[in-house]
């Protein structure tokens, strides 16, 4: 079940009415088991804990389960605390808070209430317990983690990551004949960003597109090329510099050059993003005419004048 942005009371009805199944990243409780002792909240923090060290989850205390699925609506009866109070009860008993945990408060009449805790796949894990204690969430409860898991839990902390960011500058500028576009030249920058835990130093990032749009002259993309596909050509970056967490780094500025002539490739073709890494290897396709345009508008053939020169 994808979750809605903006999750409001609709959203739970919905669950309800449809039926939904609890799974390990969507979790219900009865409200009734739910109170403010301070063996309770103990427990809820010890069971949020374990979620958060088990990759997140969703989990909601007013809901009735029947053979796994959601049956009816089972409020938290007088509860009249703040998300914020609840924040910190459930903080305190966890060494290494977790970042970005999300509780928010649904209240359906004067006592009846249920209550969404929003705990992240990617918070800064692992965590330890009150008890100095690591635990996981397997089979509906906490259990302790042995040693070996909390070392894999550790190693985790240190992967690199890195992710295609986006594309800037990707709004074209044309040269005009008698009032129509004689051709049009983008200028696209490639961004990517460390998602990690670590410093990155080993990276690079290749790109690709159709060889009848490549020009030759432009050389900030000449000197990187590399070798051809087929019918694409295609240019490589190996990073000169570390990437530090959260960082971001634009590696290669192309220039695709678009005339009557060849239009008909840039409107079917694809821009390929292709990011190697140590931890790994990854790839986008973006299709060139949906990604670079004019003030905002795909190009049309109508737009061209009958002169097929490229920009120089």
């Amino acid at each position: 079940m994808i979750l809605p942005e903006n999750i409001t009371k609709d959203f739970f009805n919905n669950i309800i009415e449809d039926k939904i199944r609890m799974h390990s990243k969507l979790l219900f409780f009865k409200g009734s088991d739910f109170n403010v002792s301070a063996s309770f909240c103990t427990k809820l923090a010890k069971n949020i804990c374990a979620i958060a060290n088990s990759g997140g989850a969703n989990l909601i205390y007013g809901i009735e389960t029947k053979r796994g699925k959601a049956e009816k609506f089972n409020f938290i009866n007088n509860f009249h605390h703040s998300k914020e109070w609840l924040f910190h009860e459930i903080q305190s008993h966890i060494d290494k808070p977790i970042r970005d945990l999300n509780i928010n408060i649904f209240i359906f009449d004067e006592n009846s209430s249920l209550i969404h805790f929003q705990i992240p796949e990617n918070n800064n894990q692992p965590h330890m317990f009150s008890d100095s204690k690591y635990y996981k969430w397997q089979k509906n409860r906490a259990v302790v983690l042995d040693e070996s898991e909390v070392r894999s839990l550790y190693g985790r902390l240190s992967v690199s990551e890195l992710e295609f960011l986006g594309i800037y500058n990707t709004n074209g500028l044309p040269v005009l004949s008698g009032g129509k576009f004689s051709a049009m030249s983008f200028y696209p920058k490639l961004l990517i960003r460390n998602s990690g835990n670590i410093v990155e130093k080993d990276y690079k990032v290749e790109i690709s597109f159709p060889a009848n749009l490549y020009e030759e002259s432009f050389k900030p993309l000449s000197s990187l090329f590399i070798r051809h596909e087929g019918s694409y050509v295609v240019f490589g970056n190996k990073g000169m510099h570390p990437i530090f967490q959260e960082e971001i780094s634009t590696m290669i500025e192309a220039k695709i050059s678009v005339n009557l002539d060849n239009l008909d490739t840039f409107l079917k073709e694809y821009l390929n993003i292709t990011l190697y890494f140590s931890n790994g290897i990854k790839k986008h396709s973006l299709k060139l005419s949906d990604t670079l345009t004019y003030n905002g508008k795909i190009l049309q053939k109508d737009q061209f004048a009958n002169v097929g020169v490229l920009f120089q």
